[in-house]
């Protein structure tokens, strides 16, 4: 089989040659049928030929040819997934910067800075504590 085509249209046209011979009288065994799509294929299915043929004690073309083309979508799925993966790792950087400036501090109302910044809040939270540990202490 070349390497460039499809393995399916190489399996249909192997079929149509088993036919054709059938057809004419020429009796060819299952198991035959069976081996010559093993043997034709191209060396990217060199891992999956000892999985077919040391896989059951008997072979059947139907069985081979459905575990090829199976094959063939899971390696051309291959490819489409790794693009994707590709596509999906594009995506936000790590820590979006907000856009601070546009926003208005709630305790001293200006626009410069949000309420965790505020110089103002920072001043009247320590006094608070500060007072409430007096009182803590007057008692």
């Amino acid at each position: 089989m070349d390497e460039h085509t499809k393995v399916s249209d190489n399996l249909s046209v192997l079929n149509d040659i088993i036919f054709g011979l059938e057809t004419i009288g020429v009796k060819i065994d299952d198991e035959d049928k069976a081996l010559r799509p093993i043997w034709s294929l191209p060396s990217s299915y060199e891992h999956i030929k000892p999985i077919l043929v040391y896989g059951k004690k008997t072979l059947s073309f139907e069985e081979v040819a459905s575990k090829i083309i199976s094959e063939e979508r899971r390696l051309k799925g291959e490819d489409n997934t790794s693009s994707n993966s590709i596509l999906v790792a594009r995506g936000r950087p790590y820590m979006k910067k907000n856009n601070e400036t546009c926003v208005r501090c709630w305790k001293c109302e200006k626009i410069e800075y949000i309420k965790y910044k505020c110089p103002d809040g920072a001043a009247s939270e320590n006094s608070s504590d500060s007072n409430t540990s007096t009182v803590s202490l007057a008692l």
